[in-house]
């Protein structure tokens, strides 16, 4: 009698955590891409083996399969919506991000999403953005500047990255090193200067439960990580995964991203 019964609720564990994971494989799902600086290949002799330097004639193809495919690019709006009232996207969903605030990304990014009608999120580094343009050096991180924030703000929705705690020291970001006080303190001040409090991104990804609690008790409600995986309406609305784009991802390599259907190890 106890064998069958155990085999009973075998069978029905079975079916239920089956019936659970493939719920949670069809669940609506998006990729939220991270990009960070781009420059034209002809260019790029000071960063070739710099994973996270993308070409621009590689973004722009990229944003060209998106466009070709009739891909929608989430703002954060859309987001929120999906995350907090369990909203549906529309078909074909996608969201940009770019972290620390480079120039590139006005200077090169924005006239090719402009040129398609997409819309990203850039998330800056507010205590680096500059107070006038800079001049293009293909052998430097020049950061963009706040007339460039101003003119962008048509595709990008500017939010914050930390005023400067972003630096890591002994491999750890400020953000994380400094005590509660001085982090909202760098919080306030980087969302005043990019008027945005709602949105934020972890400094190399790094965070811990202080750092999540103090945003949220500052009105952030959407954080983003650089954790592997895409997003669903179950997810952490404070501690998002992200697809860091690599300047090596191919087009097969990004239609597998795009589609949710690339597996991370």
């Amino acid at each position: 009698m106890l064998k069958k019964l155990f085999f009973c609720l075998a069978a029905i564990s079975i079916a239920f955590f089956g019936l659970t994971g493939l719920m949670q494989a069809n669940q609506p799902q998006i990729a939220v891409l991270l990009y960070h600086h781009l420059i034209p290949e002809a260019d790029n002799t000071a960063f070739s083996d710099n994973g996270l330097v993308m070409s621009v004639e590689l973004f722009a193809r990229q944003m060209e399969y998106l466009y070709k495919n009739q891909y929608h690019t989430v703002t954060s709006s859309e987001l929120r919506s999906f995350l907090y009232e369990k909203k549906a996207l529309p078909p074909k969903s996608v969201m940009i991000t770019f972290d620390d605030g480079y120039m590139s990304n006005y200077t090169f990014a924005y006239p090719i999403l402009k040129q398609y009608g997409f819309k990203a999120v850039l998330f800056a580094i507010t205590g680096s953005v500059q107070t006038k343009d800079q001049e293009y050096h293909p052998d430097q991180l020049d950061m963009i500047s706040w007339m460039q924030v101003a003119a962008g703000s048509d595709i990008f929705e500017f939010a914050s990255h930390t005023h400067a705690l972003h630096t890591p020291v002994n491999g750890k970001t400020g953000l994380v090193s400094v005590t509660p006080d001085e982090a909202q303190a760098d919080l306030i001040l980087s969302q005043k200067r990019i008027n945005n409090r709602k949105l934020f991104a972890y400094p190399l990804g790094q965070y811990n439960t202080r750092v999540v609690d103090m945003l949220r008790n500052n009105g952030v409600d959407m954080a983003f990580t650089i954790n592997k995986g895409y997003v669903n309406q179950n997810s952490n609305p404070l501690l998002l995964n992200r697809v860091t784009v690599y300047a090596s991802c191919d087009i097969k390599t990004f239609e597998s991203v795009v589609t949710c259907k690339y597996k991370y190890r």
